[in-house]
């Protein structure tokens, strides 16, 4: 007799461990994650990628982009960045600034591109008061490339419009592609739109920041944005809210 009561409040103390851990917030997640191995198991390939997904907390794979234009290959390509007179003003560093940024990223993932020094673009375009009225053309000429990245400066800023107290970088250009072996090399063969904030995720901006950082964090993601548009790569899809 003792041994039954024995026998059945271990039974009755294990449910009362097993109710308490399944309700507990680690037992939770353990479940939802075998439930979804399980799902895996039966779904096949597609749930198995739902399952990573779901486990590392809503975190989606890269996301592979091809390049919309191919043609910096190889070739000798030059940086050419315009800005209005108020940008040039406000940044005189700008042309600089960008030149550099896209030029190195360029440089850094373009397989066999030549960038020219983006030093000595700028110093032509201060020679040349009236270098943006030339031909593609004859620019490239000019500066001794195969390929021509011309930079149309829309937006550049670090902080909310009217808010000084607000940091927020935005880079906004047009960006067209000329090719000196072309048909035409006066005519545009690619163009393009590239358009970034930073942070990316502070639509409203940070007070108290330094303008540096938000400078610098801005022209790299432009910079990335820019020379994307030219080599193969993998981006990073955002977390979902949820998360």
């Amino acid at each position: 007799m003792f041994k039954v009561q024995s026998s059945r409040f271990k039974v009755l103390r294990s449910e009362r461990m097993v109710r308490r851990c399944l309700t507990s917030p680690i037992a939770h997640r353990t479940s939802q994650i075998v439930l979804l191995m399980s799902l895996a198991a039966l779904g096949g390939c597609e749930a198995a990628g739902f399952v990573a997904e779901a486990v590392a907390g809503g975190e989606a794979p890269p996301i592979k982009v091809t390049a919309e234009y191919k043609g910096l290959d190889g070739k000798a390509v030059a940086v050419v960045v315009n800005a209005d007179l108020p940008m040039l003003y406000q940044f005189p560093q700008v042309q600089l600034e960008v030149g550099t940024a896209v030029g190195r990223a360029i440089a850094g993932n373009v397989p066999g591109v030549s960038v020219v020094d983006p030093r000595q673009v700028v110093e032509f375009q201060t020679r040349n008061i009236y270098w943006n009225t030339v031909p593609y053309g004859q620019l490239m000429k000019k500066l001794g490339v195969q390929r021509l990245v011309f930079i149309e400066m829309i937006e550049y800023r670090t902080h909310e419009p009217g808010n000084q107290a607000m940091y927020r970088g935005v880079a906004a250009a047009r960006i067209d592609v000329a090719e000196a072996d072309g048909k035409n090399p006066d005519n545009v063969v690619y163009s393009t739109v590239a358009n970034v904030a930073y942070p990316p995720d502070r639509p409203e901006g940070i007070p108290d920041a330094h303008e540096l950082t938000i400078r610098k964090g801005m022209l790299d993601l432009f910079a990335r944005a820019v020379a994307g548009r030219f080599h193969d790569h993998e981006e990073t899809r955002p977390k979902s809210k949820g998360n």
